[in-house]
């Protein structure tokens, strides 16, 4: 088969590209800045923003994805998009006008009026105290100044009361609350360092821990981790504790194993790297691993099967 000119000048440009010597390249030609010393990624994210070119995010497309109809999604060709034709610019900006609205955020800010309602009913009328916490999973739980647990379904409906005044005055308010995996547990931290534990599913207090930390320290966030029966706390002196929820004779029992302690330097924050259903024949899912910020670096630990440091990032390095 006989080749066209077109395909023949195509083979002889390649050719002569091939035959270029990178070292032929000059920076002058090319307008390459010299550089003595490159940037540092610290010096880079120093960098003063400049507030008079505002980001713009060219193709707004990406904007709005609630009007897109998959049955009728347009199918041009990147030819066609890409090439200059003025009609199809036209078309294309005129959708963008009308369908689109430039927000420049990658979050959606939504205020929960059925909750907040409530809630402030709720403070009203039966003197349950303003949120102080909450935790969201397929429910929505909130913890008030008066040591309740409010939790409402996806539909903004209050389904749970958990708790009474009478032992948010002897406990203070709830300060940390969290969700296990299948949505069955519900801990609650106080600020006098109590944990409960609730069943979701009928409102029954489970368990109250009263020694799991020493007392008088607040109970800044508890987390419960992949396995159903082990949880983590951080309390307000900087320490970590390990939360191993037995059940012995029917008598319901926890264990508790301190982790970090808070006069080695205090912990800001934990939280468990949970491993999502993909990942559920990986090896990394038998270390149970937890993260944890002190106020000089970022720690990284495995639970299972013994407790090791697998990580440690210091600040500023």
């Amino acid at each position: 088969m006989s080749e066209s000119p077109d395909t023949r000048s195509l083979v002889s440009a390649s050719s002569q590209v091939n035959l270029m010597e990178i070292d032929a390249i000059d920076d002058k030609e090319f307008d390459i800045p010299q550089v003595d010393t490159p940037p540092t990624l610290e010096s880079i994210l120093n960098e003063p923003e400049d507030e008079d070119e505002p980001f713009i995010l060219e193709d707004t497309c990406l904007l709005n994805t609630e009007n897109i109809d998959a049955h009728s999604c347009e199918t041009s060709s990147l030819a066609s998009s890409d090439s200059g034709d003025r009609a199809h610019l036209k078309r294309r900006r005129k959708a963008v006008e009308t369908n689109v609205t430039v927000h420049g955020s990658v979050l959606r800010h939504s205020v929960l009026k059925g909750i907040s309602a409530q809630i402030i009913s709720a403070a009203d009328k039966v003197d349950a105290g303003l949120p102080t916490a909450i935790t969201v999973s397929n429910v929505i739980a909130v913890g008030t100044s008066h040591g309740l647990a409010l939790v409402f379904d996806q539909n903004q409906a209050l389904r749970l009361c958990l708790g009474t005044t009478a032992t948010g005055a002897e406990y203070g308010a709830v300060s940390a609350l969290s969700i296990n995996h299948d949505c069955t547990r519900l801990l609650c931290g106080f600020a006098k360092g109590q944990i409960t534990m609730w069943d979701l599913a009928n409102g029954k207090l489970l368990r109250t821990i009263t020694d799991a930390h020493p007392p008088g320290t607040a109970i800044l966030h508890i987390k419960f981790t992949d396995l159903p029966t082990l949880a983590v706390c951080n309390d307000s002196g900087g320490s970590v504790f390990e939360l191993s929820f037995r059940r012995v004779m029917g008598m319901r029992t926890c264990e508790s194993r301190c982790l970090f302690s808070g006069s080695k330097g205090e912990v800001c924050c934990v939280e468990p790297l949970h491993s999502g259903p993909e990942l559920k024949d990986h090896p990394i899912t038998q270390y149970c691993l937890l993260a944890m910020a002190s106020l000089t670096k970022i720690l990284v630990i495995g639970l299972k099967p013994s407790l090791k440091v697998w990580m440690t990032f210091p600040y500023g390095k």
